[in-house]
């Protein structure tokens, strides 16, 4: 039997500017997957979209489950180094070295599950040695779909990090907050959000594709902010980010950003008792 082990889920948010019909979610990351892009990720290493199922299924527009690929990409031009003579290696030691270019070592294989409903991208971004960061994800799903926008085969996606669920309360509880920068970007409103509603419904009434509000305290004093300054920030914080500068409770100043915070949500899985995918699914359900 397996032992129970822990791994961390993350989660994205991707916001076509429009249509954003559940439909068309679906059919983004399907057009994605087929392209078979790779693309980089950092110095040394690559990934894509290694699998999508359920996008043929009639629940394809309640979920979407699938794997990312991360892989070693080396550049076999760059200098070797002989691990036997502890020196550089020599042309002779490199004439021996015979890697067909199409195979790439170290693959990583990333479970995804994603809610069309709600555009949210959930991931394991940890589990035992395979790992791929939340920021890695959307670079990588950025990557993918910018391609496709340019094409003209769908509009431009919007990925967001999705915070911790107090970091934004650790930004406005700040015991001196002096300086807070909103930065909205328009969301696709879930089902029964009328702020979301509201805020895309009136940027989109005025050609905006990003609202940036930045608030000054009065010297020596804290910003108070309102009801919809608050609510405005809780959007921001999934469809955009939210950053200040201030000082706590200690006197210590602090720059807080959503962004520096992104959500890594432990949780226990019994491979005995359930797949990764049930995992996966039973947190974003928790998460939802």
């Amino acid at each position: 039997m397996e032992r129970t082990r822990t791994i961390t889920v993350s989660c994205l948010n991707l916001a076509m500017h429009a249509p954003h019909s559940r439909k068309r979610y679906v059919e983004l990351l399907s057009v994605a997957f087929s392209a078979k892009r790779m693309v980089r990720l950092g110095s040394v290493h690559g990934g894509m979209i290694g699998s999508l199922y359920g996008a043929a299924n009639e629940n394809a527009e309640k979920e979407l489950t699938g794997e990312l690929y991360r892989f070693l990409k080396l550049d076999p031009d760059e200098p070797w180094f002989n691990a036997q003579t502890k020196a550089a290696a020599s042309p002779g030691d490199l004439e021996a070295l015979s890697i067909p270019q199409h195979l790439l070592p170290h693959l990583q294989r990333i479970p995804f599950l994603f809610k069309p409903t709600t555009h949210r991208l959930f991931l394991i971004a940890k589990d035992r040695q395979d790992s791929l960061s939340a920021g890695a994800a959307k670079q990588l799903l950025e990557g993918l779909f910018a391609p496709l926008a340019a094409e003209g085969l769908f509009p431009p996606v919007e990925i967001t990090v999705e915070p911790e669920r107090d970091a934004l309360d650790e930004i406005l509880g700040l015991k001196s907050l002096e300086h807070l920068v909103i930065e909205l970007v328009p969301p696709n409103p879930d089902d029964g959000d009328e702020i979301e509603k509201k805020l895309k419904e009136r940027l989109k009434k005025q050609n905006v594709r990003k609202q940036t509000v930045q608030l000054d305290a009065e010297r020596n004093q804290s910003i108070k902010p309102d009801a919809d300054t608050v609510a405005l920030a809780k959007v921001a914080a999934s469809n955009g980010k939210v950053t200040a500068t201030g000082h706590d409770a200690a006197g210590l100043k602090q720059e807080l950003s959503t962004v520096d915070k992104p959500l890594r949500e432990r949780v226990l899985h019994d491979p005995n008792v359930e797949t990764l995918f049930d995992a996966l699914r039973r947190t974003a359900d928790n998460l939802s």
